[in-house]
This record gives structure tokens, sequence and C-alpha cells, in this order.
């Protein structure tokens, strides 16, 4: 992955992204790197579940029932607010949803359910209004701007001022898009053809990578690694099945395997 500065300069590393979402159809590898850089969003939920709705108070139950069902209630409103927020920047498309502000929409809501107190209280026809709701009209008449990419290195939290130490790299505070390159998979042991096979994945690896990892017998695999007493090329087919469980493997016929690879998780080209 490499960033371009606003200087012109380059920066990056290569990183392996590691996950169960396997299923490169409905999760593709680009759209997960992407995402990467919004994993910390669930702390805004925290920061709004306790400082914007509870403002900094404990809950007032003290039984676990009673907890349990202020908590839901929270998570209630909550949830309600976040949809009604995405509703609203759906009506402008092309819109970040992290654009809208929560505290605006809470603030919303409570002067809509004041104004619905107060029947005297101004009513004024709003077109908008009508469309995505007074909280909508109120969230899109208040987007924050868009947000600016990040580029500093992540690092661990000092006990000293972090005043002291900030930007300590001199790295530039604009930047351009990140550019993202997905690499293949390729045989463990054909990047480091030098490096000795300790377990039995590793010399399975290094077998087929020897044979371009074309599809071999159990029997064969057993026979390649040493392998002669009855109950290790027993314990050899049923390693060979749980790895193709994993997706580590793919069974090509009877008791025949070859690497998984990305030309083997990637659908033909055309109808």
């Amino acid at each position: 992955m490499r960033t371009r500065t606003a200087d012109g300069s380059t920066f990056g590393d290569s990183y392996r992204l590691l996950t169960t979402l396997t299923d490169h159809r409905t999760d593709p590898a680009h759209q997960l790197v992407r995402l990467y850089h919004e994993r910390w969003e669930i702390e805004c939920a925290y920061l709004a579940l306790r400082h914007t709705l509870l403002k900094g108070r404990v809950l007032r139950s003290k039984d676990p029932a009673g907890l349990t069902q202020e908590v839901w209630g929270l998570l209630t409103l909550y949830q309600a607010l976040r949809s009604v927020m995405v509703t609203a920047v759906e009506a402008q498309p092309g819109t970040d949803p992290d654009r809208a502000a929560f505290i605006i929409a809470l603030e919303a809501a409570r002067d809509t359910i004041a104004l619905t107190t107060h029947p005297t209280a101004d009513l004024r026809h709003d077109a908008q209004a009508d469309l995505v709701g007074r909280i909508g009209t109120r969230l899109l008449q208040t987007l924050h701007p868009r947000r600016r990419l990040r580029t500093s290195a992540r690092i661990a939290k000092r006990g000293i001022s972090r005043y002291h130490t900030w930007n300590r790299d001199q790295r530039p505070r604009g930047s351009t898009p990140i550019d993202i390159t997905v690499q293949e998979p390729t045989l463990p042991t054909s990047q480091d053809p030098a490096r000795k096979a300790t377990s039995p994945w590793d010399r399975l690896c290094q077998i087929l990578a020897e044979h371009a990892n074309q599809p071999m017998h159990a029997h064969v695999l057993a026979d390649h690694m040493g392998l002669t007493a009855p109950q290790s090329r027993k314990n050899l087919a049923s390693q060979l099945c749980l790895w193709t469980r994993h997706n580590r493997l793919t069974r090509t016929a009877p008791n025949t395997y070859k690497i998984t690879l990305a030309d083997n998780l990637t659908s033909p080209l055309g109808p």
C-alpha cells in the first residue's frame, strides 16, 4: 500500500490481511482493505452511548434485569437515530454517511418531541422535512466537512505529553488518496526456497511447489513426506481433509489435492 503526500513524495509498505470473510464475491479484497481504516469507529458508538446519550451518567438500575432493560433501551434509541441519519444522507447521493453528526440528530429528535408536545409551537410546512423528516433536514444543513485522510503510522500511547512528540516523523499533514494493490497469494515455500520446512503444512507446500502445484494423490504425498507407518499415512489423510474444509487445499479428485490459490477462488470471465 502506497500513499502519495501533498508534496509529491510517497511512502508505504506491504501488509497481509487476515480475515474470516473468504467469499471474494460478497467481500472483495479491495473493499476490505479500504474499510480497515474505519475500524476505530466502534469507539464513536461507545462515545455516543456513554457521553452523548447518558451525558456521562451511570445507569440508574440496581439489579441485573433493570440494567439489561436500560441498556436495550439505549441501544434501541441509538439504532433508531442512526437509521434516520442514514436515510437522510441517502437523500443526497454520493454523500459519506460519516459526515452526519450524531449529536445533531439527538438534539433534533429532542426538539421534535418538544414541538409535538406543544401543539401551539411553530410547525411550518417544509417540503424537505416531509421527505427526510425534521431530524434529517437538520442533519443535511449541518453536515461535517469531508474527512481528511490521515497517513501517520500507528504508535502506542505514551505516558508523557503528546505535544513533545507530535509529528516526530515530520510527515506532511495533507495527503492524496491511498493507492492499494492487492497481490494474489503464492505458494508459501516459493517465496523463500531456502526456508526449511518444519511443520507438516510447510513440508506439504514444499512438495507441491516442487511439482508446480499439480494435483497429487494422498498416497504420493505420503511417500514424498517419508511416511511409511499405516497410522501416519492415515493421520495425513485426515489432515488433508481438514485443510480442505478450511479452504487451504482443493480436492480435485478422490484423495487428490492441490493448494488453493486465488485463481481457484475467482469465477471465470464471460457468460
